[in-house]
Formats: C-alpha cells, structure tokens, sequence
C-alpha cells in the first residue's frame, strides 16, 4: 500500500505540473504578446495614467518586456504636468514593474517597483507656497510602489527675483523609498555640482506622502552649501561653511525635530547684508507650524571680533505671531554682533554704534501679534540692571539705569530704582550728571515721527545735595517731523553747595557768560533754590525757550573775573532771569576790603555779555593799597602800585566801580577809583623812599589814569609837593603824570640806601622828579648838585659852590632801565633788578651831552669803557681804599673793554699809556693789561671734577698770573710806599684773590737787556703768613730751584720775613752785569743755599738785620779786582775776594792777577749785625786758602784769619823765600809726598785780617799752622749769651 502512495500521487501532480507549465508558458508568451502591443494602446495609458495621477501625461515611447514572470513597462520622454499646481515632471526615462497576481485580484493593474531615471521637476512659483504640494494623483500613484527608485533627479524652479524671471537648476536627488510590509524605509540624498546638499534616512508607517498618515523618524544632516541653496528658494543669497545635523520624528502628523548646528563664515546678501564670523545653536521644535514651540540653548554668534552667547530662549507660535521669553543676558556683546553683522540698516547700525548699549537684561517677554506687521501689535516686559547708553543727537545718554519696563504699540513706562546714575545730554550739558540715587517713574509715548517721554518724576540723590525733579522731553525723529524739540526741566534744591550749578545750568546760553557763571561761583551754598528750562536747545535767546534760577546763598565767593581777587559774600541773593544775573549783598569782602555794599550785575547777550560791579568801602590806606594791587583791573598801573605802599591809622574813604565785556575785558575794562587821603605814610619801594603826612585825594579812571587836585607830603624831614595830572604827560595813553620837588642832602641819600660806609661827598641839593606812567613807567630825575661837594680825584671832584648837572633816568623796560649823564664826566645805562644780576654799562670818557644809547639790552654785569686823557693811581690810592666793594656783589660779570687812558702818572712820574681789558664772571677772571714797559694776562677758571668719584665736591679754583713782558726801567719809584704798606688781609678781596696764585714772568728786561724768566706761586698759610713759594727759572743766570721761597708772617708786634734761597749759579760775573754791578768773581757754576729771617716785610731787607745762614759753592773761577760799589748782599762776595786780600798782604809776587780756584765753598752765619765765616775755603793749583772771619755788618769791620797752604814742589819761589835756601826746598818737596798732611802744615802760613771792610789790614802772622785760632761755633755762642761791654 504504501508502494501504492507515490504511484497515485505521482498520477495526479503530474498532470497538475503540466498544467501549470503550460499555463505559465501560455502566460509568459500572452504576456510577451500583450506588452509588445503597448506602443498601439499608447495613447490608452496616456489617457489612464492621466486620470489616475490627476495630471497631463505625456509618453514618448512605450515599450514592454517579462522580467522573469514579472511584466515591465519601459516609459521614454514621460512628463507629468498638474495643471492646478503648476509642477512638471519630466522623465527621460522610468520603468514599472507591475504584480499580475494583485493586478488580477484586484481588477486593476498593481505595480510593485517604479524606478524614475533621471527625472527632471519643475515648480513654478516661490518655494514653500501650496503650488509647491505634490498633486494627490501624483502621491496616490508614488505610494502604490512597493519600492520608487529615484536615479540623477533633478529639480528645477523658476521664481521672481527683483522683478525679473529666474530660472534655476537646484538639485540632484537619489532616492530610495523601500515598503516592507506596513513600514517604510527611506533613503535620501541630494547634491549639487558643488558638492552635497542633504543627506538623510528613516523609517515609519503610513504613507509618506500624506504627513498627517505618517509616523517615524528620520537623521541627516544639511551641510552649508545645503543651506546656501536653501535660501536661494527662499529668495535669498547666503554662504556659509558647516553643517547642521538633525533628528526628525513624527507621530500621526504631530513633527518633532533636534538641530544641532556649527556655522561659519556665514554671509547674506538679500534685503539686508549679514555677515557672521560664526553661528552656533542646539534647538528642539515641536508641534505643527502652527503650534510650533521651539526652545533654544548654547546658542552663540560673532562678528567684527565680538560673540554674543544667547540665553536660553522659548519661543511660542501664537497664531500669525510669537511670543519670545528669555533667560538674562548681556545687552553690549548683542549690541556689537548686530552692529558688526550688518543685519540692521545703515541709519540703524549708526544709532545702534552711537548709543552703545550696555548693561544686562534680566528678563525679557516680547510678543509680536503677526510677522506681517510685527510694529502694528506687540508687548514687551522686561527688567534691566547697570543699563547704559551713549548719547545720540537729542537723545540723552543714560547710565547705571535699574528699571522695570513695561511697553506696547501705544507707550511705555518705566519704574526706575537705581544707584550710581549718569545722565549725559551733550546738547545740554558739558559733563555727564553724576547722581548717587535715583527714584520714579518715566512714562513714554511715541508716534510716527516723534518720542514723548512724559510725568517724570524723581527724588534725587547727589554726592552733594538732594533734589526733586520732573522732567519731560519731547524728541523728533527727524527735522521734518511736526513736533518740535522741547524738554521741560524743573529741580527744587535746599542746603546745598553751589558746585552743583554744573548739574541744572546748560551751557547753551553765550559761551562767555555760561563760562562766567560757571567760574564765577566757587564756594558758597543754597539755602533755597529753583532752576526751571523750557524750549529747545537753539542758539540762546530764541523766543521758544527760557531758563529761570533763584537761590538765596550764604558764604559765597565771587570769582567775578579770572586770576582776579575773589569777592566773599555773607549773605546773598542770586536771580538769572533768561539774559540777566543779578547778585546782591549788603556785606561782604573784596580783595581784603570790607565792603559795605556791592551790586554784580551781568547782561547776557550773545553778542557782548557786560558785567558791572559797584562797591563802595572805608579801609585804612595800607588795606585799601593791598586790595588795589591784586586787582589786575589796574595792572596797567602796575608798575607804580606794586612800587608804593601806604599806611596810616586814619580811614581813607574809597569808592569802586568797574565793568567790562567778558569776550574782550581788555579793551573794554572801565575803572573808576576814588581815595581820600589823611596823614598817610607812603613808600617806594624802588626808590626805598617814605613820605609822611600824605594828604589829599587822589582818582583813578581808566580812561584819565591818575590825578590830584594837590598831595602835599614830607620826605626825609623835608618838605615835598606833588602835581599829578594829564598835562605833565610826556607821552600818549599816560596813565599818571606826576612831578615832585623837594630837596635832598647826601646824607639822606646815604641812608635812604643804606649805606653805612661814607662817600667823599657831602652837602645838600635841590631835587625834581617826573614820573610818567604809559605803556611803560619813565621816572627823570635832575639836579645839578649845587651844594653838594665832591672830594675825589679829578675829572670826578668838585667843590659845593659849582654846579654839575647829573641827570638819572629810570625806565620800567625789560633792559636798561637806568641811564646817567654826569655833565663833563661819565655816561652810564644799567639794569638794576631787585633780584638776579645787575646790568650796567658806563662810558668815562668826559662829555658835554649824554649818549644815544643802542637799543639793546647790556650784558648782565658791569662793562666800562671808554678814555681817560691821564690818571694817576696813586691819587686814587686812598680813595679807593676806602669805598666799599660789597656794592659789586650784586652783578654777575664785570668787563672793562677797550678802556685807553692816555697818561699813568704814579705820584707826578709819566709811565706811558695804558689799554685795559678785564672780564670777571663768576669764578672766571681774564685780565690784559698792556703798557709800554708790561704786558700782562691774568686767567682764573673754576675746573671740573677730575672722576665721578669726586663730582661731589667742589670744583677747584685754578689761576694763572702771566706776564709776557716786564721791562724793569718802567717801573717807577714805589719801594717806599710799599714799604709803609702792611700784608694784605688773606680773608680779604685781594688777599683771597692772592692765594695759591701761580705767577709766571716769560720775559724780564731791563731796556735792550734780557734778565731770563722766573716762576713762582703767591700762597698764604695760616702759621707761616703770606709766602712767595716753588719759585723756579732761570732769571739773572741763575738757575732758581723750586724749594726757593720767602715767607712773610704779619702779626700785630712780630711782623718777619724769612727766605729759605736755593739756586744753581752759571757765571756769576755775567749775573752781576744783568743787575748793573761790576764782576767780582767769574765761575763756571756753583751753589748757593741761604736761610735768613728778618724783621718786617720783604722790602724791609736790611742785612744788617738778617738771621740765619748760607751755604754758597763756586766751581771753576777766579777772584777778579774787588768791586767797592756792591751793597747790600753783593759785600760778601766782595769780602771773599781774597785778590784784594793778597795785595794787602804782599803775596802778589806769588799770584796772578785775581785769584784762580778750581773750588771755593763755605757757610756764613747771621745774627742780626754779626756775621760769622767759619771757614771758607779756596781750593786751586796754586794752593788752597782758608778764611774765617766774625764781621760786624753794623760798623763794618771783620776780625779773621786768612790760611794760606801752598804746595812745596809747585811753590819753591815762596818756601826759598821762606826757609832760606834750595836743599830745604827740595827736603820739603819729597816729605810732602810722604806726609801729605803733615807737609801741608809746614806749608801752611796764617795772616790776620782785621780792620775796616773797605781797607783792611792783613798781616802776617805765623807759619807752619794750617788752623784757625777763630773761636769754635758753640765758643760763639757763649760768647754771645755772655754780657757783652755795652751792657757793662
């Protein structure tokens, strides 16, 4: 049976198979039969295909084929066209493939895959209209796939731009669209020749095509270049770099979406041109468009270098509108973004730049009724703290606002809570109003062309005062507006200080009156006051605006006029009506002046503001003189007020008006002055003269400058009488115009200045002075100084009874104020400040008329010049002794250039003439003198430090006497007077000048004769006195050594000279011809060393009166004839000359003619008169001498011994003649060889020298001895304490 199963089943599938077999093949070959019937039924399936997609179909061609079982529908050139949309399909190519089996169940064909092959749309019409809806037909037709392949679509759109026509390829789509039983899968891309637009995938159920029968979700994301294309169909142009991702769901139609979007570089170029450096946002949306919330945060966006982080913002479709809520946030950093990215129009951007808005919104609620019209309904409620504008044109600027702000279409008001406030109006107010504390509220309306801010009201918290406001401005937008400007400023003030003028005065009144006004009050306060502005802000003055003020003040100060004295005020009262200030005060205080009433007044004009001050006082003279001095309303009159001063105890009874322009006080000060005078004392204090007993009045006007009717005063006990008045002016615009008479004695003169030293001059003489005062002061003063005598040399001196006009003229200039003309005498012109250094420069040449003086200043210090026909300095001699020197510390520099006097004289005795120049500055000293006889410079610099080490102290002086030529035949006669003469004082001018001063002779001559050159320093020390030190060079043929020097010690009762001589001796024959004295030795060099003292000065050199010693070495010379007209120190070489000696003694058999030595040396002792030779010795070939001697210098007489030793061999003449015979002689010769020492004694022979010094006696005295019988150096000096027999 079961063998039985397979054979039945086989008998009845087989025949099933067969059936089946041949109906497919029947099927496929009708099918094939059929499909290639298609192109004969075309326009059939046009019509069909028409009627089911609700569109104009067009088919090119139509061809089918069986895939597999599966029929397919090639379509060539198919279009769909809506007629009600406007939206046309063009399909180069699409094939269908359609399921027999639904197609044959349901009765109608069913196709199950459509594939479109580069299909090309067209919607005409802006993007996002309804024209842009996919026709139902179309959707129905496209939903009935179970797979739509999409393949290089591409979409075109013709839209209006600007009013012409715009055609634009947009896309390329590739699409995938997939039915999985109920669930849709989608793929999406879409590209443009640049690059990629979209990309997207989903899924959900439903159709897809009807959005309210859908439900799923889909991501993707829209790159910029997506978004560029984007808003090119939303008739916009924009770049941008970055992408934006998105999640998309929907739920029964119900959207839901997440962006997430990081842009750069974005810019548009519609409507308005929007630049973004970068934009960022996260965003949720939910609901249909028309229920659309949508909730943003990390929201940020940068332009121009500036970012602005967003808050997290709501935002609520409300019908055709939105509401928008938002966290806080700052206002500057949106302000900027939307400034920078150009998003506002031009005139918008400007205002938004210029106001600068700054300050943080807390709260933000903004609804707007429909985008259509968001200005025609729309609410905004907000809170702000610190908010802060910058001014723009008439809209003030605001800082440090809190506020809470509630606004509509129609107004707005604002409670306003706020500390640290600033108001700044620059159409008002020159500073912003500091205000520590505001409170009130401001109410707001606007209208097309204008802003209303209304009912302010605010109580005022200031750093200095309180005060309530109200406050209204009304603002046009634009100058064609119908409402005009106008704002309306009141503020009530109590107890507070006037520096708050600066808070309520707008500077729009004429800018010199606004400065006054707001110079003028400086200190003070307000008891009580109101300011009130209405009107505009045009020019000052115009009819639609006013400006009121009223305050009662208290301790003010009037600063009426810069840099001129204050006016205190106790109690005043203040009112500005419009174009006049008015401030009076029954008491108060003007440059020190107790004044008894005063009235300020200024006319406020645009044109020429005038100020008026009258003021009325009773003050001593020296107050009333002091308040007079610090108003520059007279400075004109300057240099006579601050010359004069004036006291006295009587009241003087003054009287003051003044008024000026403020924009030309200058030209337009008018001043009047009027002073009463009574026993007054007044004083110059250039002249540094008093006057007592001033009386009379005297008037001041600036148009007539000073007058009097008649002062009368008394100066230095002499009567004095004034005239003062327009008609002694000497030049034009004089101010004061005045003459004095009086007469004046030297001795007053002398104690008017000061001077305590006396002056050879003495007696008394009439004096007048002009004094005239213009652009400049000119005070003449003449006398011709009768009575006056004069006792000085000539051409200065004069007896009492002669006349000598002198006249001094003083003139307030910059330079050469002073100018003197002494009739026949001198010229001089001077500046002698006060403080600083004297100018003076005098001419002594004798004239009969003074000098036209240049123009230009003299140089700071004295400068003379000028010729004198002769002067003898030793007439003025005494006289310069005695005048004070002090007078010259005043200037800086004293220069005598050019200054020829044609005749010295010294005591009767002609030197020649003389060219003197001379230049003292400071430290620095130059002198040239030039003589016939002398020419001379003296040069003394200050140095600088030689190292920083050493910057800190005192620079040294350095000085320098140098005399390039001394011929001494012109010197005259003056050892005499010298001699008289005591050592300068070293503290004194010409001690100080003397110190450490180097001085160097280049050339000494005595006529045709040169002497040599010298060089030595004169120093002072304080134990030793003045001393003539280092004195070198070779003067006389003797070479000076520096350890040369003569010491000169003064003292009350023990004044001396000590010399301390070194010097190196050439030929001292040829030295004596220089000083005129006949040789009396010749020598080839030698030494000499000398330490003497004596009493008195070095002129007091007298040998008889020296102390000390002297060491003197001559090498290589002879004795010559003895010389009897040497003096002085020349009679000692004169008692060396032992040629004299020998004659004396009968030895010139044995000699020569003088004395010949190879050296001769020895010491001389002084002791006040006495003179002892110990041993001065000669040694030569032809033997050596030894002569000792005491001298008395005071009676010129000498006690010695001469020792002559002679040698035996070289001398047999003289031991023949003294032994008797030739064997002794040549005995001798051969024993001195031997006993040399011994042999000299036996050779030796002593004669006595004694007598007179000019005749001598030598005899002869014993033999065989070389000693001296002298007593010994300290055998001297008992002998000297010993009582000598005068004293017996």
């Amino acid at each position: 049976m079961v063998r039985a199963i397979p054979r039945g089943l086989g008998r009845a599938v087989w025949p099933l198979m067969v059936v089946t077999l041949v109906a497919l093949a029947v099927y496929v070959s009708g099918g094939r039969l059929l499909l290639n019937a298609l192109p004969a039924v075309q326009q059939d399936i046009e019509q069909l295909l028409s009627q089911r997609l609700s569109g104009d179909i067009r088919i090119g061609e139509i061809s089918g084929s069986m895939d597999g079982f599966t029929p397919r529908l090639d379509l060539i050139d198919f279009s769909i066209l809506d007629g009600e949309t406007g939206v046309s399909i063009q399909l180069p190519a699409a094939s269908l493939r359609l399921n027999p089996w639904q197609s044959l169940l349901s009765g109608a064909p069913r196709f199950e895959e459509l594939t479109l092959i580069a299909p090309r749309v067209q919607w005409n019409g802006p993007f996002g209209t309804e024209s842009s809806a996919i026709p139902a037909g179309v959707r129905d037709f496209l939903s009935s796939f179970a797979r739509l392949q999409v393949r290089d679509a591409h979409i075109m759109s013709e839209f209006d731009r600007d009013g012409s026509p715009v055609a634009l390829e947009l896309l390329r789509v590739d699409l995938d669209l997939v039915r999985d039983r109920s669930r849709r899968v989608i793929r999406i891309s879409v590209d443009s020749k640049e690059g990629r637009l979209l990309s997207a995938e989903g899924s959900g159920t439903g159709n897809p095509f009807e959005f309210s029968q859908f439900s799923g979700e889909a991501h993707g994301n829209v790159t910029g270049l997506g978004v560029s294309y984007l808003s090119q169909l939303l008739n916009r142009q924009v770049t941008v770099l970055g992408q934006a991702d998105f999640w998309f769901s929907v739920e029964q139609g119900k959207p839901n979406a997440l962006v997430s979007a990081a842009f750069e570089d974005l810019a548009s170029s519609g409507d308005a041109m929007i630049s973004l450096d970068e934009l960022r946002f996260d965003a949720a949306i939910r609901g249909p468009f028309d229920q659309t919330q949508i909730w943003i945060e990390r929201a940020s966006a940068s332009a121009a270098e500036q970012t602005f982080f967003a808050p997290r913002m709501h935002i609520d479709r409300l019908g055709q509108g939105w509401k928008i809520l938002t966290d806080s946030f700052e206002a500057q950093p949106l302000s900027a973004v939307l400034a920078g990215s150009g998003a506002l129009p031009d005139g918008a951007t400007t205002v938004l730049r210029t106001l600068n808005p700054r300050g943080r919104v807390e709260r933000l609620a903004l609804t707007i009724e429909s985008l259509t019209d968001p200005l025609a309904l729309w609410a905004v409620q907000a809170e702000v703290t610190d908010a802060t504008t910058d001014p723009f044109k008439k809209v003030p600027g605001l800082a440090g606002i809190d506020a809470s702000l509630s606004a509509t279409e129609s107004g707005a008001i604002a409670w306003i809570a706020t500390r640290d406030f600033e108001l700044d109006l620059p159409k008002v107010y020159e500073e912003s109003i500091q205000l520590a504390r505001v409170t009130g509220k401001l109410e707001g309306r606007w209208q097309r062309d204008a802003l209303f801010l209304e009912q302010g009201m605010f109580v005022v918290d200031a750093a200095e005062h309180d005060a309530t406001v109200q406050f209204e401005i009304d603002i046009p937008f634009s100058k064609k507006s119908s409402v005009p400007l106008d704002m309306r400023l009141s503020a009530a003030v109590t107890d507070a200080p006037v520096s708050i003028r600066n808070a309520y005065i707008p500077y729009r009144m004429p800018l010199p009156a606004y400065q006054w006004l707001q110079g003028a009050l400086i200190e003070g306060r307000i008891e009580e006051g109101v300011f009130l502005w209405r009107g505009g802000f045009k020019p000052y003055g115009d009819p639609g605006q006013t400006m009121q003020l009223a305050a009662d003040l208290s301790g003010m100060s009037l600063d009426y006029q810069r840099g001129w004295p204050t006016a205190s005020q106790v109690e005043s009262q203040l009112r500005l009506n419009d174009r006049r200030i008015d401030i009076w005060s029954s008491q108060g205080d003007v440059a020190g002046l107790t004044m008894n009433a005063t009235a300020v007044a200024l006319d406020i004009d645009a044109g020429a503001p005038w100020f008026t001050m009258q003021s009325q006082t009773s003050s001593t003279p020296g107050e009333l003189l002091q308040a007079l001095q610090r108003l520059p309303a007279l400075s004109i009159a300057a240099p006579v007020m601050r010359d004069v001063n004036v006291q006295g105890e009587e009241a003087a009874d003054a009287r003051l008006n003044m008024s000026f322009n403020l924009k030309d006080v200058v030209d337009t000060l008018d001043v009047s002055v009027e002073v009463d005078l009574a026993e007054a004392r007044l004083g110059s204090t250039l002249l540094d003269v008093q006057a007592k007993h001033v009386t009379g009045r005297l008037n001041y006007r600036t148009q007539r400058g000073f007058e009097s009717p008649g002062l009368t005063a008394s100066v230095f006990g002499r009567q004095l009488t004034v005239e003062m008045g327009p008609h002694l002016a000497t030049t034009p615009n004089t101010l004061l115009a005045a003459r004095l008479d009086l007469e004046a004695s030297v001795s007053d003169l002398l104690s008017w200045q000061g001077v305590s030293d006396s002056i050879p001059a003495q007696g008394v003489t009439p004096v007048s002075v002009d004094v005239n005062v213009a652009d400049g002061v000119t005070v003449d003063i003449k006398t011709d100084l009768q009575g006056v005598a004069v006792d000085l040399p000539l051409p200065w001196g004069k007896p009492a009874e002669t006349r000598a006009p002198l006249e001094v003229t003083w003139r307030d200039r910059e330079w050469a104020a002073w100018e003197v003309f002494w009739f026949g005498r001198f010229s001089a012109i001077a500046d002698l400040p006060r403080r600083g250094a004297a100018a003076a420069s005098i001419d002594v040449t004798p004239r009969t008329r003074s000098i036209n003086w240049p123009l230009i200043a003299p140089d700071p210090g004295l400068r003379i010049t000028g010729y004198l026909p002769s002067l003898d300095p030793a007439d003025w001699q005494d006289s310069v002794s005695e005048l004070p020197v002090n007078n010259l510390n005043p200037l800086s520099a004293v220069r005598v250039e050019g200054l020829r006097i044609g005749r010295v004289l010294w005591r009767g005795e002609e030197l020649g003439s003389l060219d003197l120049n001379l230049d003292i500055e400071r430290d620095a000293i130059d002198v040239r003198i030039e003589m016939p006889w002398l020419r001379t410079d003296y040069q003394q610099r200050r140095s600088d430090p030689v190292s920083e080490s050493a910057s800190g102290l005192e620079a040294a002086l350095e000085r320098q006497l140098t005399i390039d030529y001394l011929d001494l035949q012109g010197l005259p006669q003056v050892g005499e007077q010298l001699a008289k003469r005591s050592p300068p004082d070293p503290e004194g001018n010409v001690g100080s000048w003397m110190r450490a001063l180097p001085v160097s002779v280049k050339a000494v001559h005595r006529g045709d004769t040169g002497l040599g050159e010298l060089a030595l320093v004169i120093d002072y020390v304080d134990t030793e006195g003045w001393q003539f030190r280092d004195v070198a060079g070779n003067f006389l043929g003797i070479q000076w050594l520096p350890s040369t020097r003569i010491a000169w010690r003064s003292a009350a009762e023990d004044e001396s000279t000590t010399l301390l001589l070194a010097a190196e001796l050439n030929d001292i024959a040829e030295s004596l011809k220089l000083v005129g004295v006949a040789p009396l030795v010749e020598t080839r060099s030698g030494k000499l060393q000398a330490e003497w003292q004596w009493p008195g000065s070095p002129a007091d050199f007298e040998l008889t009166s020296v102390t000390g010693r002297m060491d003197l070495e001559m090498q290589s010379g002879s004795f010559v004839t003895a010389n009897a007209e040497a003096t002085g120190a020349l009679r000692l070489l004169s008692l060396l000359n032992l040629s004299g000696l020998f004659r004396r003694a009968n030895m010139n058999q044995l000699f020569d003619a003088g004395v010949t030595f190879d050296r001769a040396q020895g010491r001389f002792d002084f002791a006040s008169g006495d003179l002892r030779i110990p041993a001065f010795s000669i040694e030569g070939s032809g033997g050596y001498f030894t002569f000792s001697s005491d001298i008395d210098l005071i009676t010129e007489t000498l006690s010695g011994e001469l020792v002559v030793t002679l040698p035996l061999v070289e001398n047999i003449p003289w031991v023949a003649a003294l032994a008797g015979g030739l064997p002794v002689a040549a005995a001798t010769y051969l024993a001195s060889k031997v006993f040399e020492v011994q042999v000299n004694q036996l050779s030796s022979g002593v004669y006595a020298v004694s007598g007179d010094l000019d005749n001598p006696e030598v005899v002869f005295e014993r033999v065989f001895d070389a000693n001296s019988r002298l007593p010994k150096v300290e055998d001297q000096v008992s002998a000297e304490a010993a009582p000598s027999s005068s004293d017996r």
